[in-house]
């Protein structure tokens, strides 16, 4: 849980302008905005976020970390749609390799090019997205699979 790692003392904007950034295009306050940090927000303390904001602001230190693989276990588990959008797009822009683990079919669809499906002491994969995944299981949802 990388929200669990963030630096308590210290504020929004501090906690991402500590990030060597690469690109000298990128303005923090913009970057922060199009993550629902704006005006006063930025200024808070990290010890007073909710779980939410927290979430995001984890989100964007990952994102500008100088990496090209990110683990994602359950990343919209306790986040409002806003939120699970706004993360959506940020990985949809995500210049490498993304391994979700996930039950949430909306937030996979359009983020999702390959399915790994686990069971039965197997490892099947799918050379398809989410949707195609489920058709192909005649399923409309992840949930079902885990009832059968």
């Amino acid at each position: 849980n990388q929200a669990a790692l963030l630096d308590e003392s210290l504020t929004v904007f501090e906690t991402i302008d500590q990030i060597p950034l690469t690109d000298g295009t990128i303005k923090i306050k913009d970057l922060l905005g199009a993550f629902m940090f704006s005006g006063d927000d930025t200024t808070k303390k990290v010890k007073v976020l909710s779980g939410g904001e927290k979430t995001r602001l984890a989100m964007i230190k990952l994102l500008l970390e100088p990496v090209n693989v990110l683990i994602l276990d359950e990343p919209t588990n306790h986040l409002d749609m806003k939120t699970k959008d706004i993360i959506k797009d940020a990985l949809k822009d995500f210049d490498g390799t993304l391994i979700l683990v996930s039950h949430d079919r909306d937030f996979l669809d359009g983020l999702a090019t390959k399915v790994f499906e686990f069971g039965n002491k197997r490892v099947r994969e799918h050379f398809e997205d989410i949707k195609g995944f489920l058709a192909y299981k005649k399923m409309g949802s992840l949930k079902e699979i885990e009832q059968r």
